[in-house]
């Protein structure tokens, strides 16, 4: 009776929420956005530049060039998370950085994008948006926010990039599913983002910027972070503000204003 007990008392703690998660991981990682604010790109047309880039036979990524008057002194390319419309999130970046280029696609799925959401995709697709923008304007700045952190890890190790800044970064999809919800074994988990095993392997001197207040990455995940990366210019830990608002805050855009300037 006891062993039986056992048994059933394992099989609600860790057996059916792995089986949920692995069911419903797709739309507990993705959450695509589709924010109806693209007016502004027709009423604006010589700052906001609709982009297209065709990443397989059929797929097509919306994307937008914010163009700043005058000469642009950098141009930096923007990957965002997972509640994230990055496309309309372009005018909010020039208001922060108007003497910058900044370049931004929606992963597939998310805004007017084709194709399906998945780690592989994003992925192979951040590869031919980098090759895109430096192909077609210049060498960027890399941007990577929440899940986009990963993407641009994943593109820095892989392509030369001129600057690399992570903001509201995580280690792995597996280790914030212990955080937030009882433990799923790795085996269940797809879509994994594991910027820990990729961190150690960016050869360009990088910028880490966190929150101890996030609500969402326990503060040691950035810490564990740091810990194994091997070329990080700067890391810097800040209060009272959370996942959400981190990217967009006072310290952050002067820290990431300072690295557009350098």
């Amino acid at each position: 009776m006891v062993t039986e007990l056992i048994i059933v008392g394992l099989i609600l703690l860790f057996v059916i929420p792995s089986v949920l998660v692995y069911f419903l991981q797709h739309k507990i990682i993705f959450a695509p956005q589709h924010y109806n604010r693209r007016r502004l790109f027709a009423e604006f047309p010589e700052l906001y530049r609709p982009l297209e880039l065709q990443v397989e036979k059929g797929v097509f990524l919306e994307g937008v060039v914010y163009e700043p008057e005058g000469s642009a002194e950098k141009t930096m390319l923007y990957f965002g998370g997972r509640e994230q419309d990055s496309v309309t999130l372009i005018a909010k970046f020039s208001l922060h950085y108007p003497k910058t280029r900044i370049i931004a696609f929606n992963y597939r799925a998310y805004g007017t994008s084709g194709g399906m959401a998945s780690e592989e995709a994003f992925h192979g697709d951040a590869l031919k948006i980098f090759d895109y923008v430096q192909e077609h304007f210049e060498m960027p700045v890399v941007l990577g926010y929440s899940m986009g952190s990963n993407v641009a890890v994943h593109t820095a190790v892989r392509r030369e990039v001129k600057e690399l800044l992570l903001v509201a970064t995580f280690t792995s999809v597996h280790a914030l599913s212990r955080a937030k919800l009882r433990p799923v074994p790795k085996a269940f988990i797809k879509h994994r983002f594991e910027t820990i095993n990729e961190i150690e392997k960016i050869g360009k001197p990088f910028y880490m910027f966190a929150t101890r207040d996030d609500g969402f990455v326990p503060i040691r995940q950035p810490r564990q972070l740091k810990e194994k990366a091997g070329k990080m210019v700067d890391y810097k830990e800040y209060d009272g503000y959370n996942h959400g608002q981190l990217l967009f805050s006072d310290e952050v855009t002067e820290e990431i204003q300072k690295v557009l300037e350098k």
